[in-house]
């Protein structure tokens, strides 16, 4: 059995900052993981608790490469600008106690994003905050084990929502999502990428599309506000798994950056 009750992933590159995530992590007091993936490498040296997988491939498959080393009872998908002790609280430990209370191995535990400072817990919807959509989870914890017998990360996606294809592959299982509203996580997007030079806006419509082929029936709802669509409850195309050979030297699927 591992040491370690959550495995925190990163695709991340600014290593500058990745000593403030490392440190708003220690108010938790569960055994923690911190995988950072990509192809900076760190001119410091990190904690034991904490490990460098140098891969020069796109943000998704480098998730991808973080989780299959995950030891963590949980794991979950985070960013180097996001703090878990928003609110001098224990955020990651509150996580966790509320999976276990959950009591199936099925159940992810979504955490609440402060996001520059706003609320956003109800945007986070497969159509943003179109409520009747499903709960996605863009902080989260799941089981280690439930997160492999998903299949992982589709190829096809570059830098964002891949996640949110996890999540909707966690629906078709049969698993449920629960929003914990004292789980906090605050995320400084504007202080660690300005929006004007950031590459995610470049490559996330093309993710988005992604998601949307594989869950929606007809039209787009993320891209044409009104039209109709229609949700299916099984992914309409087959996963298409990274494979391991060449994984951090190789991009598979389409190319794309941070």
């Amino acid at each position: 059995m591992s040491e370690y009750k959550i495995s925190l992933v990163l695709s991340a590159i600014r290593t500058k900052i990745w000593p403030k995530f490392i440190e708003a992590c220690k108010i938790n007091t569960i055994p923690i993981e911190i995988i950072f993936v990509g192809d900076v490498k760190p001119d410091f040296e990190l904690p034991s608790h904490a490990k460098f997988i140098y891969a020069t491939v796109k943000p998704a498959q480098c998730y991808e490469i973080g989780f299959r080393h995950a030891t963590g009872e949980l794991v979950a998908w985070t960013a180097d600008d996001a703090r878990y002790d928003h609110n001098n609280q224990a955020n990651l430990d509150n996580a966790y106690n509320s999976w276990k209370a959950l009591n199936n191995e099925k159940g992810v535990i979504a955490m609440r994003p402060i996001e520059d400072h706003f609320d956003v817990f109800k945007n986070h919807h497969f159509f943003g905050k179109q409520q009747h959509t499903p709960y996605m989870a863009p902080f989260g914890v799941l089981s280690n084990k439930f997160y492999k017998e998903l299949g992982g990360y589709d190829r096809r996606f570059i830098c964002g929502q891949a996640e949110n294809d996890i999540i909707m592959r966690v629906y078709e299982a049969g698993g449920v999502v629960e929003l914990d509203m004292n789980a906090y996580v605050y995320v400084d997007h504007l202080g660690a990428h300005p929006l004007a030079t950031h590459d995610f806006r470049v490559w996330y419509p093309k993710d988005r599309i992604i998601l949307e082929d594989a869950w929606v029936e007809q039209g787009y709802g993320a891209f044409n506000e009104g039209r109709k669509y229609t949700m299916s409850t099984k992914r309409l195309l087959p996963l298409e798994p990274f494979v391991d050979e060449n994984i951090t030297t190789v991009t598979q699927g389409p190319v794309g950056k941070w």
